[in-house]
Order: structure tokens, then C-alpha cells, then sequence
């Protein structure tokens, strides 16, 4: 039996974006199961999925995930700290216009809140610093 964790470690790795794979990371999501972005409200479900992962890729090539910690409260909610780590390189389109690339390297904070049940993904509620973020790559 997959553990929460492990499928929510699969989540990450499928997002990476030097090894990007947004078929096996819309399979870990139940067909109800969603994604939402607290910072901008952009919410995703089904084939959508693929939309932050591959968007995020082609703007920050070298998109990275360093996981912190990962908390299991309990088998069907994982809190994950991390930091999002990648250089500028893309188009960044956010709720205010896009931000050409800069070529300037960000690190931000995150925290990302999961609810698996039957070993797929549910919700996933990112929380990332996006002020931090933006200031970053000098917008």
C-alpha cells in the first residue's frame, strides 16, 4: 500500500521541471481533485492540471521544489514546507500582466496543504509568498 507521503513525493517529482511530467501528475489527482493556488485564486482540476506545471516549466526551466518537511497529520492530509527555487527565464503571467524574463533567480517560501483519500489526490492548496516571489525577479 502507497503511503500519503509517497504519493505526494510522486507529486513533486512529476513537476519537476528537468524531468516534467504532467501525464503522471494529473494521475495522482482523483478525477474531482484539484489544485489551488491561494496566492492568485487560479484553481485547476482535471486535464487543467497540466497548465501550472507545464506553464511554470517553460517560464522557470530549472523549476526546483526543495522539500523542507513533510508533515503527515494523518493518512489523508500532508503538510509540505518547502521553497521554490528557478531562474527567470520565460513569460511569468500573473494576475497583474505578464513579467518578462529577467534572468534573476528566486528563492521563496511555501507551504503546500494536501487531502488524499483512496491514494489520489483530493485538494492541494499552495501557499506560496508570491510578494516575496515577484520582488525577487524585480517586478
Amino acid at each position: 500500500m502507497t503511503t500519503s507521503e509517497e504519493i505526494i513525493r510522486d507529486v513533486y517529482a512529476s513537476a519537476e521541471a528537468k524531468s516534467l511530467n504532467p501525464d503522471k501528475f494529473i494521475s495522482l489527482f482523483a478525477d474531482d481533485g484539484y489544485f489551488l493556488d491561494m496566492a492568485s485564486g487560479q484553481k485547476w482540476t482535471g486535464a487543467e492540471l497540466r497548465q501550472p506545471v507545464e506553464g511554470l516549466a517553460s517560464t522557470f526551466p530549472d523549476m526546483h521544489r526543495e522539500l523542507l518537511h513533510v508533515y503527515s497529520t494523518s493518512e489523508e492530509v500532508v503538510v509540505v514546507e518547502l521553497r521554490l527555487q528557478g531562474t527567470h527565464e520565460g513569460d511569468f503571467h500573473t494576475p497583474a500582466g505578464v513579467l518578462s524574463a529577467t534572468g534573476k533567480k528566486f528563492d521563496v517560501p511555501c507551504c503546500d496543504v494536501f487531502h488524499v483519500r483512496d491514494d489520489k489526490v483530493r485538494s492541494f492548496h499552495c501557499y506560496n509568498m508570491r510578494s516575496i516571489w515577484l520582488d525577487q525577479l524585480g517586478a
